[in-house]
Formats: C-alpha cells, structure tokens, sequence
C-alpha cells in the first residue's frame, strides 16, 4: 500500500515538477526577430515625436523671448499708436493736429471772369481739389474748418457751399494735415488743378505749409 502511494505521490511531483519547468522555459525562452522589429519601430516613433516636442518647445521658448525683448515691445507699442491714430482719423472724432498745408481759394476778381459762371468756385472744384488731397496722401482735411469725412456732402448752393449741411462762403479755406512736403508740391505743381484755377479763370488761390495744423472733429448735421 505504501508503494502504490509513493508511487502515485511521484507521478504527481513529476507532473508538476514538468509543468513548471515548461512555464518558465516559455517566460525565458528568447523573443522573436519579428517581436524585437516592433519594439525597435514603436522605439524610433516614440524618439522621433520626442525630438518634435523639443523643436517645438525650444521654438516657443525663441518666441517667448523675442516677444519680451525691448525691442518687440517697443515696435508693438509703435504699431498699436499708429493702428489708434488711423482709428481717430477713420472715427472722425477727434480732432486731428499735425503738419501740412493751408489752401485758400477765392473766386475771380479779373473783370473777364468776375460775377461769371466761370469765375465763381463750384461744388465741382472743391471735389476735385479734395481728390488730388487724397491722392496726395492727406491724413485729414477741413473746408473753413468743417471736417471732411469720406461720405460728407458737398453741394452748390446759389453763393455759398453746403458742407454736411454747414453753408460756408468764399473765401474757401481748405486745411490739409499729412506729408507736408509731399502735399505742398503736388497741389504747388503747375499741372494741378489748383494752377489750373488760377491761370486760366485768375481764381485767387494761395498754398502755404503750416506745422501746426488743427482739423476739427466731424460735426455733420445731415
């Protein structure tokens, strides 16, 4: 009896004896060269977007310092005061001081011309005079000191000339605030209209530069 149960206990301690050593021959047994590709595929993906991460990291480290530098600040703070001059300019509400040009304009006093049609400035004149302001660049401009807005209206009105429902009569005073060299020669220019005016209807006209120039706030009354 005692055999039979050495002998059963025996084949059982085999048995498990063989069972654990066949689960640690698998734990221990060598990976496959396909396994070991993976790992190396997922390791190099794993490097490549760690090395992205840096570029970006160093890259937005760069900005931060560029953008703290006096220099960034200084050119920022230069770009916001032009963005709010051009923003008061464009509002109309606020007035506008700086250099530019004086424009005086009269009608006819020449015995041909005066207290005729072609002597007398017209609403036109004014507009086209206005246009070559623009073109030369101006940043505001005032008819006897009524502002001038992109949508003002100008209109003939017997004498006189309505701007935004202002009427104002000669002499026409036209106060330009920009480049104050630049608008001077282009209006002073004998192709302009203003010589135009003056050399062939003898219109009194006068162009003279001015540093301190005043261009009142918008006050339409339409």
């Amino acid at each position: 009896m005692k055999n039979i149960l050495f002998g059963v206990l025996s084949v059982i301690l085999g048995v498990l004896i063989s069972m654990s050593v066949k689960e640690k021959s698998e734990i221990m047994s060598p990976m496959s060269i396909e396994k070991i590709e993976n790992y190396n595929r997922e390791l190099s993906v794993i490097e490549n977007q760690i090395n992205v991460d840096r570029e970006i990291i160093s890259h937005i480290k760069s900005s931060i310092e560029e953008k703290s530098s006096p220099e960034y600040l200084e050119e920022m703070k230069l770009s916001l005061q032009n963005e709010l001059k051009e923003l008061k300019i464009l509002s109309g509400k606020y007035d506008i001081k700086g250099e530019g040009v004086i424009i005086e304009i009269d009608d006819s006093k020449d015995e041909d011309f005066k207290n005729t049609n072609l002597g007398v400035i017209h609403d036109i004149d004014i507009m086209i005079i206005l246009n070559e302001l623009k073109c030369a660049g101006v940043d505001a401009i005032s008819i006897n000191d009524i502002r001038v807005m992109g949508e003002s209206e100008i209109k003939c009105m017997g004498p006189t000339v309505r701007v935004d429902g202002h009427s104002k009569a000669t002499p026409f005073i036209i106060k330009a605030v920009g480049d104050m060299e630049m608008i001077y020669n282009m209006m002073n220019d004998k192709n302009s209209y203003l010589k135009l005016l003056e050399s062939t209807y003898y219109m009194d006209v006068k162009i003279e530069k001015d540093k301190n120039i005043v261009i009142p706030k918008s006050d339409r009354r339409i």
